[in-house]
């Protein structure tokens, strides 16, 4: 029982890593206040990500800002670049989840798939960038062509991403008993599995495989 609380048991790595997302989800949430800092903050955050998905524990807060401060301009226009198509991505979701659409089912559904195609391109850019130095147009063309290598993945890590939306929109009562758990550790934990899936398929392209800390190499 002594070992249990030892501060090298299983447990309280466990917990450690729990309060390292926590931390991780409210700083990322109270960046994303600023609204023009939502860029910087999510790079930050998916490489606090990458770092934990390999087994390393970074002092959350202070790598946090850190790295938001280093990639701020490249995240400030790097979200304005996303920002028409993902504003238009979640005006054609609410008109097909309010059956605006129904009328028209063709133009529902290539909402649908104009939806998928821009959460998968998000879902890619951000972690793109704190993986590898590139500029903004090669992360982007980067962030276009590489989930279609492996297109299973990308739709994966995109659902993930949208979920909280997905049951915002068609469950919403469920959602409305669970919303606290996004509130809590969800953005970072979603950010933590998909680091984790994402990690294995840039390590396979070559040079993801450094630590947060390192710096960034090409694609």
């Amino acid at each position: 029982m002594r070992n249990l609380f030892n501060l090298d048991s299983p447990l309280m790595r466990i917990l450690e890593r729990v309060a390292d997302l926590i931390a991780l989800n409210l700083v990322w949430l109270g960046c994303c206040l600023g609204f023009v800092t939502i860029g910087p903050a999510t790079i930050a955050k998916c490489s606090i990500a990458r770092s934990m998905a390999r087994g390393d524990s970074p002092p959350v807060l202070r790598r946090f800002f850190e790295i938001f401060r280093e990639s701020f301009v490249f995240g400030l226009k790097l979200f304005c670049c996303l920002l028409v198509p993902t504003a238009l991505a979640g005006v054609y979701l609410l008109l097909a989840a309010s059956g605006g659409l129904d009328g028209n089912l063709l133009l529902k559904y290539l909402c649908y798939i104009g939806v998928a195609v821009i959460a998968v391109v998000c879902t890619f850019a951000y972690p793109l960038a704190a993986h590898f130095e590139n500029s903004l147009g090669q992360t982007l063309r980067n962030a276009v062509l590489l989930p279609l290598g492996n297109p299973v993945l990308a739709l994966l890590t995109a659902v993930l991403n949208l979920l909280p939306l997905i049951l915002a929109l068609y469950a919403t009562a469920f959602f409305s008993r669970i919303w606290i758990f996004w509130l809590v550790i969800g953005f970072s934990g979603t950010a933590l599995v998909n680091a984790w899936l994402l990690g294995r398929f840039f390590g396979r392209l070559g040079g993801s495989g450094e630590k947060a800390e390192s710096p960034r190499r090409r694609l």
